[in-house]
């Protein structure tokens, strides 16, 4: 009664839906597990401390003999520590990232973009007070500079992140 191309169609149409079966209960198993273990996150959070770590490493500050430098005779000043240079960063979104250099106070990026004068060494974005990510960027810089790179652009939220500043 029944030809081979049917029996055939009926086969394949059986065995098709028992493939989607399986794999939509492999999947429902799957998010399921990751969420007993914990392992779900926010795609977006995720990417963004990867690409925290990748653009600028944390560093290590046993690597410094005792740990920190607070003598000036341990560690030699440049001749150029007192020279001041324009550097000029945005933050995107805006936000209260604030700026600082050798413990003083630069200022806050809440208006987006701000010019700086600032001296060959480290600055600090403390951006504790940011509750979302924050992309701040080096717009413009002093000819004299070599750090940081124009464009070079660090992820906040939550967390101060160093700029290296240098001749």
């Amino acid at each position: 009664m029944y030809g081979f191309g049917a029996w055939f169609n009926r086969f394949f149409a059986r065995g098709e839906r028992m493939v989607i079966r399986i794999l939509v209960l492999a999947s429902v198993v799957l998010v399921v597990a990751q969420l007993a273990l914990g392992l779900a996150k926010d795609p977006v959070k995720f990417y963004l401390a990867v690409a925290q770590k990748v653009e600028m490493p944390s560093m290590d500050v046993s690597a410094v003999p005792g740990g920190t430098i607070t003598d000036e005779k341990q560690a030699p000043q440049p001749a150029n520590q007192n020279k001041l240079y324009k550097i000029t960063l945005v933050a995107v979104p805006a936000a209260p990232v604030r700026v600082w250099q050798n413990g003083r106070f630069l200022g806050v990026l809440a208006k987006g973009e701000q010019e700086f004068s600032v001296q060959a060494g480290q600055l600090q974005l403390d951006g504790r007070a940011v509750s979302q990510p924050v992309r701040v960027r080096v717009t413009k810089r002093d000819a004299a500079l070599h750090d940081p790179r124009l464009n070079q652009t660090l992820v906040i939220q939550g967390n101060v992140q160093t700029l290296q500043v240098g001749t």
